[in-house]
């Protein structure tokens, strides 16, 4: 059975199958929640900016025109309210923040399924270096790092209203520089 695109979705909906909806939010819930939790560190207002994205689809979903843009308007409007959030808290935007435990806010991905324990462990300390090497990055080079694992650079430049030249070379520098620390790490 063929996925719906999100275009066929939105028409869904707004022929009056609430279901449509629910989808669209289904699909979204992992990537862009995890973009908004990574740039807040905070669930519970990761959990509202989420719910304030899509409200505001909500409310204005008898005016999207099918572009095939969705992604990146969610990723837009999630992007706007991110710097919202830190407007109306008075604070810096700073990736640099920690956990409980000391560990950094990058999102991990192990990849593999069901590894035996020491690959586990393996993939954990690489994940965990993978962490500490883009903390050292200017948060221009890791906000595009953090938007590439959801969308194609084109999206992630129309997100952050930037151009597709700046979010190249900032993603190239920063994975440049992210190898550079890795490899002085293993020299140690």
């Amino acid at each position: 059975m063929k996925m719906k695109t999100d275009d066929e979705l939105i028409a869904a909906f707004q022929n009056g199958n609430p279901e449509g909806f629910n989808e669209l939010v289904y699909r979204y819930k992992n990537t862009l929640y995890q973009y908004i939790w990574a740039m807040v560190h905070d669930e519970g207002a990761a959990g509202d900016i989420f719910q304030e994205v899509f409200l505001g689809l909500y409310r204005r979903i008898s005016d999207y025109r099918p572009e095939g843009k969705l992604k990146s308007y969610l990723f837009t409007s999630a992007h706007n309210r991110i710097l919202n959030f830190f407007r109306d808290q008075k604070q810096e935007v700073s990736l640099d923040d920690t956990d409980e435990e000391g560990k950094a806010y990058l999102q991990e991905e192990i990849a593999g399924t069901d590894p035996q324990p020491l690959e586990h462990l393996e993939q954990a300390e690489l994940a965990e270096k993978l962490k500490q090497a883009a903390l050292k990055l200017p948060q221009a080079q890791r906000e595009v790092i953090y938007l590439k694992q959801y969308m194609t650079f084109r999206e992630a430049a129309e997100t952050l209203n930037r151009p597709l030249g700046s979010v190249l070379a900032d993603h190239h520098r920063g994975i440049q520089k992210m190898k550079q620390f890795l490899q002085k790490e293993a020299a140690l």
